[in-house]
């Protein structure tokens, strides 16, 4: 099927970058002001995915993000002595971008908020709110050659395609960071300067009701900035979770597939990547349900249909490969079987502007380079861009 069937049309912002630093308050204003617009519109379309998928006003969302304000005050005093300062840069985001922080706090719980008022609904009907939000990533990490490649594209709904922003983070303490988010979050998926890669994908079990606890976003801020490998497991672990979700961990020739459930350290299942070998990601588990601690089924490929796919698809393009290279990924990124829900997945015009999934983004990393190769949009047809943060990440 050509990539013009059934696609709706994609407006593409242009790139923007914002780099801060100082304490978390300090540079939360700087992110929340250099990216205002953004933020702003992030909080508009929320608006009405809260409203479709949740249930709620945003009113009932912001209040439902407050709950989790002691979990979060728990989980910043145990990852850092003296606090993380993830609530006071979310403070800042508020200040820089002229909005409130309850407004950040509730983008920054999206999944969560999405799980709890769609398990509310529920409870209070007998029946979920209609249709679903889009949560498809397929995520790499390649050992084979001489030098790692690892990456991921993320699809989410269109409208993110005007809200991306890529962050660049110079701390007071801690490592410097770069990740590649949606505006007024603290975090997606990126690298830091102690040489940890973090990649990720959503899940979804019939456990996943938004029960409070550390967030999935705040777990991928929490993971920039571990200063290894081991350090980010540790931190994986040791935390209550709100929310399922997939996080790959690379640090140099060796990497860690962390799948997670709702809860501690026994909801973790861990598959190590060596040299040699290579590991591709989607939206559904690959360890069994014995794996973890307490029952809960895999709604992955009932939510997300064409994850396995997705997932088969890739592992088969990566061992066609003669070797492993950027412009191997690149194309199998780019690739367009099973479309729109391929890889380099297009907006269906057939489904509500909610409900449709679109490529936002597509990152392909080089560790030991620290580049990042970046399509902000549908690999296809947007060129990638270089950003060497060889100097920016040697700090």
């Amino acid at each position: 099927m050509s990539a013009g069937s059934r696609a709706a049309e994609v407006r593409y912002a242009e790139p923007l970058v914002v780099r801060v630093q100082g304490g978390p308050r300090e540079r939360g204003r700087q992110y929340g002001a250099l990216a205002r617009e953004r933020v702003r519109a992030s909080l508009a379309a929320y608006a009405e995915v809260y409203a479709k998928f949740g249930g709620l006003t945003w009113a009932g969302a912001t209040g439902l993000a407050r709950t989790f304000v002691p979990a979060l005050e728990r989980f910043e005093a145990a990852a850092v002595p003296g606090g993380a300062g993830y609530l006071e840069e979310m403070r800042g985001i508020a200040e820089g971008a002229g909005v409130a922080f309850e407004d950040v706090l509730a983008l920054n719980l999206r999944t969560e908020i999405l799980f709890s008022g769609k398990a509310r609904t529920i409870a209070a009907a007998g029946r979920a709110p209609g249709g679903r939000p889009p949560a498809e990533c397929t995520s790499f990490c390649d050992l084979r050659g001489p030098e790692p490649i690892v990456g991921q594209n993320w699809d989410w709904i269109p409208f993110s395609h005007g809200t991306v922003v890529v962050l660049e983070s110079d701390p007071d303490r801690g490592p410097r960071w770069v990740s590649v988010v949606e505006a007024g979050l603290l975090a997606k998926f990126g690298m830091n300067a102690a040489g940890l890669t973090v990649l990720t994908n959503a899940l979804v079990t019939s456990r996943d009701v938004g029960d409070t606890g550390v967030p999935y976003h705040l777990m991928l801020r929490a993971l920039l900035d571990a200063p290894s490998l081991a350090a980010g497991e540790r931190l994986i672990s040791s935390a209550t979770r709100s929310s399922s979700a997939n996080y790959l961990l690379v640090e140099g020739d060796r990497a860690v597939d962390a799948e997670t459930r709702p809860g501690g350290a026994a909801e973790v299942h861990r598959t190590p990547v060596e040299r040699g070998g290579f590991l591709v990601h989607a939206n559904h588990f690959h360890g069994g349900d014995g794996d973890f601690g307490a029952p809960g089924e895999d709604l992955g490929p009932r939510v997300m249909p064409d994850s396995p796919f997705r997932r088969g698809r890739a592992e088969h393009g990566a061992e066609l490969m003669p070797e492993p290279s950027l412009a191997g990924w690149h194309e199998v990124l780019s690739d367009h079987e099973n479309f729109p829900d391929s890889l380099c997945c297009h907006p269906d015009a057939t489904q509500h502007p909610l409900e449709q999934g679109s490529t936002v983004a597509s990152a392909v990393f080089l560790p030991a380079r620290r580049e990042m190769h970046l399509a902000l949009g549908h690999p296809c047809t947007v060129p990638r861009i270089r950003y060497d943060y060889g100097e920016f990440l040697a700090g």
